[in-house]
């Protein structure tokens, strides 16, 4: 279940993140643990040591997805897509990371970029995640996502992952 959390996140914060994650060496993102570069993905990356903002975001994680027992939450990945910069269509979990759910937090406005569009996979349909400015998208880790090319401008965003799993639904 996907549940997205329209402009919860005030401008100036993503003011401040943003200008943290730009001050943070910039690394060129790659797939998997040893963030191997790969065909599948284009874009830079930052770590941002936000413990205020990483705290709120498990807070929401943790009372929307109560059938979750959360373990670990993984440092705030910063990402910045200019054009031509892509994630090809992925899942956040595999056989070894232990991760159940991921958080997307769009920063930037979205008239600043074109393209860029967060989209899910399911049952061979696609769907669109809205981009306002603030948004958060909190959703399993095993759901299939990409976000698209981005043709103009720069798209900000910030992303975390929680380890753990899935525990009986409460009765």
């Amino acid at each position: 279940m996907i549940q997205v959390f329209e402009k919860l996140i005030p401008d100036e914060v993503c003011d401040v993140l943003i200008d943290e994650g730009l001050n943070r060496p910039q690394l060129n993102a790659g797939i998997g643990e040893d963030n191997l570069l790969s065909e599948g993905r284009s874009t830079k990356i930052s770590f941002i040591g936000n413990s205020v903002v990483s705290k709120y975001i498990e807070q929401m994680v943790a009372s929307n997805y109560k059938n979750y027992t959360i373990t670990e939450a993984e440092d705030l990945q910063f990402a910045t897509y200019k054009a031509g910069d892509f994630y090809g269509l992925h899942k956040d979990s595999d056989d070894t990371n232990g991760r159940i759910l991921s958080v997307t937090v769009q920063l930037s406005d979205p008239s600043d970029y074109k393209g860029g569009l967060l989209q899910f996979q399911q049952a061979h349909k696609s769907t669109v995640v809205e981009s306002a400015r603030g948004t958060l998208v909190i959703f399993p880790s095993k759901l299939y996502h990409e976000v698209t090319p981005i043709t103009e401008g720069t798209r900000y965003s910030l992303v975390q992952w929680f380890k753990g799993y899935e525990s009986s639904p409460i009765q």
